[in-house]
């Protein structure tokens, strides 16, 4: 059984294609973690916060989390 090495170029754009889905990955993560935050975070009156917002919060960072996920399969692997 051989096995052949992909040449340079395409196994360096095969980790670019990667990286770069990995780089939208960890971005709308970080994006779904800063709306989370803004939901939970303590404002500046107690009673500014409400639940309603909180729920918010926390579909729209789901959502942003389904899009990701979505895309990932939509996108061909390497």
């Amino acid at each position: 059984m051989s096995t052949q090495a992909e040449p340079p170029d395409v196994a360096a754009s095969s980790l670019e294609q990667r990286v770069g889905r990995l780089e939208g990955q960890v971005g709308a993560l970080i994006e779904a973690v800063e709306v989370l935050a803004r939901g939970f975070e303590d404002a500046p009156i107690a009673g500014e916060r409400s639940e309603a917002d909180e729920e918010r919060a926390a579909r729209r960072a789901h959502e942003l989390l389904l899009l990701v996920k979505v895309a990932r399969q939509d996108t061909p692997g390497p």
